[in-house]
């Protein structure tokens, strides 16, 4: 061991400060334990703090999502939108972090290298990239589910000579776009957020979309004085409400079968919920729409229709409508203007499955159809989930 690292000896080893890790020690602390968090960032947050790109924010309501553990904090935080950006949950996060003296468990700026268990001795051994080690008898990987970001293997990526990033990875001093001509690679949910944003920030921006997803609005809007008082006054019903439903959300299917109301009284109940905020439109529809296919086919032509209304070219809008999964098979998008985008003259759709990318060159992208130069180049490709950080 080299003599400049460190070694240390605790009850229990957490890696990962983001919502996660900070309860864990926060509750561990509570219980007489000594703990020590590991955190590769420089703060706490976790992907609150990593995922920093242009129109990061909540898809479930914000007084759903933050902790319900402490009263003291419920009653202090309010939320200014029922969808809180990036900005203000990384805020939300600190504000709990010093609330609770969580900072001095901390090692920040430190990522663990490996993790293995002395059997001999009944306890972990980690140690971190620099070198140093610890040892703890209980480990808790808190790394989160979405946080080892993963890039396509295009040829020639190393070689773009402009700005290019995984959105997990986005630069605490994010660029001025001003003037700039930005690709953005992807249309899942991390990137209907960002090109919602980079359409007004760039002087033209061009999505490269492998496979279209359903996305429906979010129907996002600050939180009033009245509803503020509100929803203090209803945190217990809403903690509850959340651990009854199906993934924890507000919203639970409605036990009506799509099959026992008129066609009339099937579209007005999908239009009511299209236009709620949240997930009702995915999770709080009929029964059914989930486990028959017939059922769903009726909710994806409905969503499909808002699609092609809201779409002035009707070619470009039936590439942005998937054929290979109904709605809500897959995760669904929540978007705030995300298909009038493809109405501004700023926005080009590149359909990789008619023009695939041979290469990433020095000034830009070659697909099979033509070159394409730009400035930036954000790569919204997703995450290898749940093992992809333990790996």
């Amino acid at each position: 061991m080299n003599p400049n690292n460190t070694e240390t000896v605790h009850d229990v080893i957490v890696i990962g400060a983001g919502m996660a890790g900070l309860y864990q020690l926060h509750k561990l602390r509570q219980a007489g334990l000594s703990v020590r968090v590991f955190e590769t960032g420089s703060g706490v947050g976790g992907t609150w703090y990593w995922n920093r790109y242009p129109g990061c924010k909540f898809d479930s309501e914000s007084y759903s999502y933050g902790y319900s553990f402490s009263q003291e904090i419920l009653d202090e935080w309010e939320w200014s939108e029922h969808f809180a950006r990036q900005p203000e949950t990384e805020r939300y996060l600190n504000f709990v972090a010093d609330k609770l003296d969580l900072r001095k468990g901390i090692t920040f700026n430190t990522r663990v290298a490996a993790a293995s268990f002395e059997a001999q001795n009944e306890r972990w051994r980690i140690e971190t990239e620099a070198g140093d080690l610890a040892y703890g008898q209980f480990l808790i990987t808190a790394v989160g589910p979405l946080s080892a970001p993963t890039l396509p293997n295009y040829k020639g990526m190393e070689t773009f000579t402009g700005g290019s990033w995984h959105t997990a990875e986005w630069p605490k001093q994010s660029p001025d776009f001003a003037g700039k001509r930005v690709a953005v690679i992807g249309t899942g949910a991390t990137g209907v957020q960002v090109i919602q944003e980079m359409a007004d920030m760039a002087e033209h921006l061009t999505v490269f979309q492998r496979n279209p997803n359903w996305c429906a609005p979010l129907n996002n809007a600050p939180i009033t004085p009245e509803e503020q008082r509100q929803i203090k006054a209803s945190y217990p019903e809403i903690f509850a409400r959340c651990r009854e439903t199906h993934g924890c959300f507000l919203h639970s299917p409605d036990p009506r079968s799509v099959f026992e109301v008129t066609e009339d009284e099937r579209n007005a109940f999908f239009e009511k919920l299209y236009n709620e905020p949240g997930f009702g439109i995915w999770v709080g529809s009929f029964v059914d729409t989930l486990m028959d296919e017939k059922a769903n086919q009726f909710r994806s032509d409905f969503v499909a229709d808002k699609i092609r209304s809201r779409v002035n070219d009707p070619d470009l809008a039936e590439k942005l409508i998937p054929t290979d999964h109904g709605f809500g098979t897959k995760r669904v998008p929540l978007e705030s203007g995300y298909y009038e985008v493809y109405n501004r003259e700023n926005v080009e759709l590149v359909d990789l499955r008619e023009t695939p990318i041979v290469e990433v060159t020095p000034s830009g992208i070659q697909t099979t159809d033509c070159e394409f130069e730009f400035d930036y180049i954000v790569y919204a490709t997703g995450f290898d989930p749940v093992t992809g950080a333990l790996n």
